[in-house]
């Protein structure tokens, strides 16, 4: 009797344990079939990006715009990988919804067409739109969140476009599914562990953007 309560209690420890890996996320090295769909896509060869073995897939649970738990996809540098599982635990229990998590290969690379999609993404081997300046998401330190609700705004201009419902401060204030704003668990989530937001820049506004570097 006791071995059989024993198995018991051990089993519902491990399936503790499995459901809270679950709602953390997990890393592991690229895969194989990944890295070969990355190639002229969103990694080059000729740009100073980090080398597979110094970046990391992550799989990562979401609440979708419908309430929907989902498993979505990021690659991150190696060496933040852990902060970025917590962010998103942090995230995904506060239960603010995300639109969509892809890798930015399936959108060709494009970073227009992944923002107009609103989707989520991180790495992408690319350099500053309009510049030679390799892009924090070239390096892996940097994720942009729910695009579309939360545009880069600048001299007049919204991208993506279909951000503009959402590019002024009075609106944003009124706190539509998946704006972030200042203070929000998203802000605090990535503030925590040492992220700066674009939505505290002064020149220009990037709302979706957060960077290990605060840049």
């Amino acid at each position: 009797m006791r071995r059989i309560l024993w198995a018991g209690v051990l089993g519902m420890v491990c399936s503790a344990s499995m459901a809270g890996a679950q709602a953390r996320g997990t890393a592991q090295p690229i895969p194989d079939a990944t890295w070969a769909a990355m190639q002229g896509v969103s990694w080059h060869a000729n740009l100073p990006c980090p080398a597979r073995e110094d970046l990391r897939l992550l799989t990562v649970p979401y609440v979708d715009f419908k309430g929907r738990t989902r498993q979505g996809e990021l690659i991150v540098a190696a060496d933040v990988s852990r902060d970025i599982l917590d962010i998103f635990a942090d995230i995904h229990a506060a239960g603010y919804p995300i639109q969509s998590m892809r890798l930015v290969h399936h959108f060709r690379g494009d970073d227009g067409f992944s923002m107009a999609a609103n989707n989520t993404s991180a790495f992408n081997c690319r350099v500053v739109a309009g510049t030679s300046r390799l892009s924090q998401h070239a390096l892996g330190r940097a994720i942009d969140i729910n695009p579309v609700q939360n545009p880069f705004v600048t001299g007049g201009r919204t991208s993506p476009s279909a951000g503009v419902d959402y590019d002024d401060s009075g609106e944003r204030g009124a706190r539509p599914r998946g704006v972030i704003v200042a203070g929000d668990p998203v802000v605090t989530a990535f503030r925590k562990r040492g992220w700066g937001w674009g939505g505290d820049w002064t020149s220009m506004k990037d709302y979706q953007h957060f960077s290990a570097t605060g840049n």
